[in-house]
């Protein structure tokens, strides 16, 4: 189907899903926007074991004749309701990028219902609390999926899952890692306490330096709010404290450097 209208009802809603967290909530729907992004959804949902259910494709024609056309075959499997080409007027409105580049796929929510049953004994995992950074967010789950992490948990007020920018980071490794919304921080580290997983709540000093930690029996490792951390009641909720040790004048890091770092000590003994 074409469309160019920037009135057409499919049009109306992507835009919607693209600016509004309440309205992604309510329809269980978010967007992709990129290359990148948009061929790895095509992918997961044709070839990869439906890992991504796409509920729509909205694309400048010429991409998959030129730059996309390695991914026609999978194009082609979707259902023809499924798939949209559309103006490059249209594709600016929605976008809030720079430099658009035309396509975008309506996809259905990746999170998983939180509990006890969901996590794997012994497993590694990243808790979130209070993140509010959506390019951070995207970075932490595009290495957790580079690292092979058996899941995410975003606790708290963190920033939205599904917020674009956040999706853009992420680079489709969404699909590939498990991701849990649960706002009580308090159940979840119950949660994992109940699964004999241990918390580290990462503090920038007076913790067990990170090169001593002992990460081989599972471990989840927890990450706070970029500009104040971990609040103290939660870093005394955790099993453990862990710090990185730092030279010179630096006292902190980006939160993503760090999750990188408890990434790569985490998991570079397995295998």
């Amino acid at each position: 189907m074409v469309i160019t209208s920037k009135d057409n009802s499919k049009i109306k809603q992507l835009a919607k899903l693209y600016s509004n967290r309440k309205y992604r909530r309510e329809t269980g729907l978010f967007v992709i926007e990129g290359i990148r992004g948009c061929v790895d959804a095509l992918a997961d949902s044709t070839l990869n074991g439906g890992n991504m259910e796409i509920d729509g494709i909205y694309y400048l024609e010429e991409l998959f004749e030129g730059v996309c056309s390695g991914y026609k075959p999978e194009l082609e499997l979707l259902p023809e309701d499924k798939r949209f080409i559309i103006t490059r007027e249209i594709a600016d409105k929605i976008s809030d990028t720079d430099a658009c580049q035309g396509i975008f796929v309506t996809a259905k929510m990746l999170d998983k219902p939180f509990s006890e049953d969901t996590l794997k004994r012994g497993g590694k995992y990243l808790i979130l609390d209070e993140l509010q950074d959506p390019g951070n967010l995207g970075t932490m789950i595009r290495t957790s999926d580079a690292v092979g992490l058996d899941g995410i948990v975003l606790t708290g007020n963190c920033v939205d899952l599904y917020n674009p920018k956040t999706v853009r980071s992420a680079v489709g490794s969404m699909p590939r890692v498990d991701i849990f919304v649960e706002r009580d921080f308090e159940r979840v580290v119950e949660a994992f306490k109940l699964k004999g997983i241990p918390t580290a709540a990462a503090v920038i000093d007076g913790g067990t330096e990170i090169r001593q930690y002992d990460f081989s029996k599972g471990c989840a490792v927890v990450i706070g709010n970029e500009g104040r951390g971990l609040t103290y009641d939660h870093a005394e909720m955790c099993s453990n404290k862990v710090t990185i040790a730092m030279h010179g004048h630096i006292d902190s890091l980006n939160a993503a450097t760090a999750a990188t770092i408890f990434l790569w000590e985490m998991t570079r003994a397995e295998g």
